[in-house]
């Protein structure tokens, strides 16, 4: 009888239902989800901080659990609605590819509103109304609206998305991983001769876009821009990328974490407007294991929100086309822990953090500047304590989200 045991207990063949013998250790096993290690299906544990307790479609039925190769099976699959969805993208899908054609005259429209003749007056009239539904039409083909309990991830090399947005409005329990974002490109910016002191060209698009939508866990994901020549128009950049992931209008509950982020201006935006005032008690974000590199500034930039930047890597080659790191605004509330920044030569330690608002608290510990110890924002008082999450070394964070930072690596 031994060896009868034995051989029930061992054989994947026996039925507990007919076998009393299985011990009941031996039923649980059987009946776990034969998914159970599946990323597609993970959810966001404590050490997320923030966005803890995200199961974006972990709970999908098998039938709602899509692999779509073009964007025509990418939209059947988002149709889907609200009940919970994984969708595993298996190609690089440009988001532009089905965009209108435009027969807006940009030439005419530079022309109608340089500031020598037009002022400094906001544009209005046919020229501007022409911008506007052009960039109108071209945001409603390139937009990705995702719906809620949803998990999208890439399960092939290069699986994402190119010139276009991802846009998560209204919305709670989504997960984004293992994607491949790049060029969110805007080919109608709008002109705003009252932003700063000369004026600035304005972008409405952002690679991924985060408003009034709540736990969000994004993962192992790279953003990033083509490098292009710049191009001055009425003295000032044409901006046609507004953020890489930008989180406003009281979104809460969220978490990023071992992505790369890339060759970019405005990087990250956490609280949109001093005026948005409404978010004050939300924008709750943790920010762990990311690459930061090759980008200007806004690594985040933070309105009203509480945030965590925890175990992150900034890499900074050239000192001139580097402004700072973290944007303490309006009401901020930021902890920064064991971080490490990489800089060349003229790139001081007082760069890294930039004072923008009034209210705000920030404070840092561990932290490192080309492998010494960092002092970095003693003169703000600390802010309000936070989900605790265990961070390791700052060196040996450096090195981790050096290699494993981004689309299918493994930390």
């Amino acid at each position: 009888m031994t060896l009868r045991r034995r051989s029930l207990l061992l054989s994947p063949l026996v039925s507990p239902l007919v076998s009393p013998l299985v011990s009941p250790l031996v039923l649980a096993a059987c009946a776990a989800p034969m998914g159970r290690d599946d990323p597609a299906r993970a959810v966001a544990g404590p050490e997320q901080g923030f966005g803890a307790g995200t199961r974006g479609g972990a709970d999908a039925d098998p039938a709602d659990d899509r692999t779509v190769h073009t964007r025509a099976e990418l939209d059947a699959a988002l149709a889907l609605g609200e009940r919970p969805k994984i969708i595993r993208l298996a190609a690089h899908i440009d988001l532009a590819a089905g965009a209108p054609a435009s027969d807006f005259d940009f030439a005419a429209y530079v022309a109608a509103y340089e500031p020598a003749t037009w002022g400094r007056r906001p544009p209005t009239g046919p020229l501007e109304e022409a911008r506007q539904r052009a960039a109108r039409r071209h945001a409603a083909a390139v937009t990705l609206c995702v719906p809620p309990n949803t998990t999208l991830i890439g399960v092939a090399p290069g699986a994402g998305f190119s010139r276009g947005m991802l846009l998560l409005d209204g919305v709670q329990q989504l997960i984004l991983r293992h994607l491949d974002c790049s060029d969110a490109w805007d080919p109608f910016p709008a002109w705003d001769p009252l932003d700063g002191a000369q004026g600035e060209w304005n972008s409405d698009v952002d690679t991924v876009s985060l408003r009034r939508s709540q736990q969000v866990w994004v993962d192992h994901c790279r953003f990033a821009d083509v490098p292009r020549p710049p191009r001055t128009v009425f003295g000032r950049h044409l901006q046609h990328q507004d953020g890489l992931l930008d989180i406003t209008r009281q979104s809460d509950r969220i978490s990023v974490s071992w992505c790369r982020f890339e060759d970019h201006d405005k990087t990250m935006l956490i609280g949109g407007s001093d005026r948005h005032s409404d978010d004050e008690g939300r924008l709750r974000v943790t920010l762990h294991h990311n690459l930061w590199q090759r980008v200007r500034e806004r690594t985040p930039r933070v309105r009203y929100g509480q945030v965590q930047l925890v175990n992150n890597l900034f890499l900074v080659e050239d000192a001139a086309a580097y402004a700072y790191s973290i944007g303490v605004g309006r009401q901020a509330r930021i902890h920064s822990e064991a971080n490490a920044w990489e800089t060349p030569p003229g790139v001081a330690g007082t760069q890294l953090l930039r004072r923008l608002g009034e209210g705000a608290a920030f404070a840092d510990r561990g932290s490192l500047l080309n492998g010494a110890p960092l002092v970095l924002g003693a003169d703000f008082p600390a802010p309000p304590a936070m989900p605790a999450i265990r961070a390791e070394p700052a060196a040996l964070a450096a090195h981790r989200v050096r290699a494993m930072a981004g689309p299918h690596r493994s930390q």
